[in-house]
């Protein structure tokens, strides 16, 4: 039985809404970048708080209990009324006190195309009291955040599209197999390799993607996992690892040699970026502002390219 809610209580509620929302353990793992066992954890305690039984697990899949049914419903109320609740005390000052959560993937700044910084000046010219806080995170942390309505409005390159979201297409990021000056295959031109040279290297991938995600269907033989462009590009050029980075990004490098890109026209493959909002969001005069915004500096610098 539940006695007062606490903030433990509320991430709880967040993990089995999640899990729910996306058919089962298994499916909420890559999205909440966490172990099945320690899923398994946060319903048991849960189920321990409200003593009932939430899910059952087996060979017909995931099914909720009547008891988690009901859990889940009032669960999507009580966050609803939690987001109203800070909606509507923001309002108690005016606009003045109204904050907007973006959120966005590390390393785009040297993209010529990326809308952000431009959207960031429209915005700010024409609703210069709302308070703008900006997030750095993961892709699958974006899209996480997003639906726990920790933030409004997130842009990234999303590997599958989750419900309760919306994407909206914004641009596409180059990217290429890179390796430093200091590896065996820097100076062995493209003629002389093959996928079996390259995948016999040792390779750096993104943590937050599964095997199946990997670019061209690439099967290397010993990886390890960063979480952000920067890990990934200080364990390239540290000269022990292969790792895909956005053209644009390991450009610096690349003009000073001290990285080459690998059979750039059989293994570049291009991201496409979406701007993330929750379905079902109350409307709200900063979002649809930023939104608006985000749309002018994506085809101002589209028609300027």
């Amino acid at each position: 039985m539940l006695g007062n809610i606490s903030d433990i209580d509320l991430r709880m509620l967040r993990v089995f809404c999640s899990i729910v929302e996306a058919g089962g353990f298994t499916a909420a793992q890559a999205r909440l970048n966490t172990s099945l066992s320690r899923l398994s954890v946060v319903v048991r305690d849960l189920e321990e708080r409200l003593g009932c039984s939430l899910c059952r697990r087996g060979s017909s899949g995931f099914q909720l209990t009547e008891e988690g049914q009901e859990l889940f419903d009032m669960a999507q109320l009580l966050f609803g009324d939690i987001e109203r609740f800070r909606q509507q005390a923001n309002r108690l000052g005016g606009l003045a006190r109204e904050s907007l959560q973006i959120g966005t993937v590390d390393s785009l700044i040297s993209l010529e195309c990326a809308p952000l910084p431009l959207a960031v000046r429209l915005f700010r010219r024409r609703l210069p009291e709302v308070r703008l806080n900006l997030h750095m995170l993961r892709p699958d942390e974006l899209e996480q955040a997003v639906l726990e309505e920790r933030l409004h409005l997130a842009i990234g390159a999303f590997h599958h599209q989750l419900s309760g979201l919306n994407y909206q297409p914004l641009f596409e990021e180059e990217q290429n197999l890179y390796c430093s000056a200091d590896h065996p295959l820097f100076t062995r031109a493209d003629t002389c390799l093959s996928l079996e040279d390259i995948c016999a290297a040792e390779y750096v991938g993104r943590g937050y993607m599964t095997e199946n995600q990997r670019p061209h269907g690439l099967h290397f033989t010993q990886t390890v996992s960063a979480y952000a462009m920067e890990a990934i590009a200080t364990l390239v050029l540290s000269g022990a690892y292969l790792g895909y980075l956005p053209t644009h990004y390991a450009a610096h490098w690349v003009s000073r040699g001290q990285l080459r890109a690998l059979l750039p026209e059989r293994l570049a493959y291009r991201s496409l970026f979406h701007c993330i909002t929750r379905q079902g969001q109350e409307p709200k005069t900063a979002l649809a502002g930023f939104i608006e915004a985000l749309e002018e500096a994506r085809q101002q610098l589209a028609d300027a390219g």
